[in-house]
This record gives structure tokens, sequence and C-alpha cells, in this order.
């Protein structure tokens, strides 16, 4: 894959998830122009998720400020890791089977915690494209 092959996905992939943030900008040299793709769309979807799962969490009153969701307010890290494989398989299979075989390690080493099974839930990515039996 060439860099402007690269663009090209990119912006294919962005249009995909209806992506309207600030342009990515492609590097002059690439050595791998796949991995660069995957580990660029990998980063903006986490952020994508992560942003969707905080916005479920239920909050809890705080003294000053505003209402915002917090770890303690029914975090789990399994509601954005299932989402954030399932986004990334939305865009490429081989890339949510990547990032699933890369979570299963790291929860491997750092598992869940009671807490974070009792929390987790499935999100809602409608708004990226997805159906509910994607």
């Amino acid at each position: 894959m060439t860099g402007t092959e690269a663009e090209a996905a990119l912006r294919a992939a962005l249009a995909r998830l209806g992506y309207r943030g600030p342009g990515i900008a492609v590097p002059d040299q690439v050595e791998d122009a796949e991995d660069w793709l995957f580990e660029t769309l990998s980063g903006l979807t986490r952020t994508m998720v992560q942003e969707a799962e905080a916005a479920t969490r239920r909050t809890t009153p705080r003294r000053f400020g505003k209402h915002r969701p917090t770890i303690d307010d029914n975090y789990s890290r399994q509601t954005w890791i299932e989402a954030h494989e399932r986004l990334m398989g939305h865009l490429r299979r081989d890339w949510g089977a990547r990032l699933h075989h890369h979570y299963r390690e790291m929860l491997a080493r750092y598992p869940l915690t009671p807490r974070e099974r009792a929390n987790a839930r499935r999100l809602d990515l409608s708004c990226f494209g997805l159906r509910e039996d994607d």
C-alpha cells in the first residue's frame, strides 16, 4: 500500500464512521502504510468509543462543578474494549480480530475487577454506522 492508497483508505474509513473531526495528515514517508493506517484508525476509534462509554455512565453529584463521569461511575474497561473491537471490525474484519487478540493478552495480565465485570454493558454504536447485529 502506497502513501496515496493509505490516504484514500483513511478517508474512506473516516467517511464510513461518519467522522467529522479534524483531518488527519498522512506523513510523506510511511514505511508500512498498512500498519500506519491500522494504528492511526485504532487510536482514533479508541478515543471515539471511550467518549461514547463515558457518555453512558451514571454520574454522581459533585459538591462543586458539573456532574461528570468518573472511574467510580459504573466504569468498565470491558465496555469500551468490546466496542473498540466491534468498531475496528466494522472497518476491516482482520483489524477487529487483531484488537481482540491484543485485548485478550492485556486482560490476561491485567484482569477486569469484579466491579468492572458487573458494570460491563454493550454500547450502541449506531452513530458510527454499525447495526446492532454487526
